[in-house]
């Protein structure tokens, strides 16, 4: 009997102002260098629940209309693994007098594996996987456009444009593929005297699993302090704060929750964004 199962492989974020050079390759034509490390632990109510790490640094050239980027990052679930490092460049115009267009390009490659050690079988020795540690690599783009512009933030790309086979499960007559992700984020804050009020709205589709929207409100006081909370489509609510200490480092935390009838089973989550700013 055959079976077909179709997933999110690239992982959402709660956070996308923070490390936005993690889902949008346009994001590297920011004119400091930044430096940001991520995690995020979600459905923390199940065994081996999958935890992604993320290290990234962007930097402008000594063109001011190109800047650069790298990222490594790992996303282990149970007994899979998907880990890759991209690098990619943006090239930046203007668009209006107020706002800025940036056209963003990654190259990298990524490894699937999975260590079939680690599964229990009803029957030893079933041929899909075996009881071994197998791994496949394969190339990997992305491609997207960043805007920029007084309080406006803005982001549209594509994930794993090569998309590609796994052949981890060769000779068995099961297929796996990457499939590209579409994504966007678009974010403008409003200012109230000393405060900010960010509304942040957030989509991620790989077809054909339905489309996925996040809704979030943010609102910090002179950009040094600030507290938000969301709602994602897929049926969960998360609350967060932040902090910038002395202009470079900013530390932001969120905190998700599982709604409805999987609530008892996923649990929360949780989600942490260390990030540096590069003094010029």
């Amino acid at each position: 009997m055959g079976l077909d199962a179709r997933a999110q492989q690239l992982p959402v974020t709660t956070l996308p102002l923070d490390h936005p050079f993690d889902a949008h390759p346009g994001a590297a034509a920011d004119t400091a260098i930044h430096v940001s490390i991520w995690q995020r632990s979600p459905w923390t109510g199940v065994a081996s629940a999958p935890r992604t790490t993320a290290l990234a640094l962007t930097s402008p050239t000594g063109s001011s209309s190109i800047g650069w980027g790298a990222r490594v990052w790992s996303d282990v679930a149970g007994p899979t693994r998907m880990a890759g490092a991209h690098a990619g460049l943006a090239y930046t115009t203007r668009w209006t007098k107020s706002l800025r267009l940036s056209f963003g390009l990654g190259l990298g490659f990524t490894q699937f594996a999975i260590d079939g050690n680690r599964i229990e079988f009803e029957q030893e020795g079933d041929p899909a996987l075996g009881d071994t540690y197998q791994s496949v690599g394969v190339p990997d783009a992305t491609a997207g456009i960043w805007i920029t512009g007084k309080g406006l933030k803005a982001g549209f790309s594509a994930g794993q444009v090569l998309g590609g086979n796994l052949p981890v499960y060769d000779g068995t007559g099961v297929e796996s593929r990457l499939e590209s992700h579409l994504r966007g984020m678009v974010a403008y804050r409003f200012t109230s005297g000393i405060f900010g009020w960010t509304p942040i709205v957030q989509f991620q589709h790989l077809r054909p699993v339905p489309a996925e929207t996040s809704l979030a409100l943010r609102v910090d006081r002179n950009q040094e302090h600030w507290l938000m909370a969301g709602y994602r489509s897929a049926g969960a609510a998360h609350f967060g704060a932040g902090i910038r200490i002395n202009n470079q480092l900013t530390f932001s935390y969120n905190r998700n929750w599982a709604m409805g009838t999987l609530a008892r089973v996923l649990g929360g989550g949780h989600e942490v964004v260390l990030a540096f700013t590069v003094p010029r």
